[in-house]
């Protein structure tokens, strides 16, 4: 059920990838709306998570290091997170994301496709999730399946 809940969730996004808009920076910033659903053991039904995926294009230099700087706000039953210096691959096309969530972890999987090129840049990612309940729960921000941020974080 998984499986099917995650392909269902990446054809929503693929279908809705290549909305673009001018930020202030002048960076462009591409902005894809999904709705995934997961499978909660603690409910007797499915749970459906709208969400949205925003990001810029490569801007020069990274902040802080190489490691992504996560910032999370809780609102309303949904969850902002802001991801600066997120590393692509320079010949990025597009990312999307795989999300798993559950009464304990929200498992956040950014993807990207592109095309080979031996160099790396910094992006700002902004991802939102709905239906997410109150509670402590492990966050965890993976690049292509690699673990890039995990953390505890409390919504409430």
């Amino acid at each position: 059920m998984k499986k099917l809940a995650l392909l269902i969730g990446i054809f929503g996004v693929i279908a809705f990838v290549g909305c673009e808009k001018e930020d202030t920076t002048g960076r462009p910033t591409v902005t894809a709306v999904a709705s995934q659903t997961t499978d909660n053991p603690s409910q007797s039904e499915p749970v459906t998570h709208n969400t949205t995926l925003s990001y810029t294009g490569c801007h020069s230099g990274q902040r802080d290091g190489y490691e992504p700087i996560v910032s999370t706000n809780y609102e309303n039953g949904i969850l902002s997170l802001t991801i600066e210096n997120f590393r692509v691959n320079c010949a990025m096309d597009s990312i999307f994301s795989e999300l798993t969530v559950d009464n304990q972890t929200i498992d956040l999987n950014l993807k990207e496709n592109s095309y080979a090129a031996n160099c790396v840049c910094p992006v700002d990612v902004n991802y939102s999730i709905d239906n997410i309940k109150a509670g402590t729960y492990e966050l965890i921000v993976r690049h292509a399946d690699i673990i890039k941020y995990q953390e505890e974080i409390t919504c409430e």
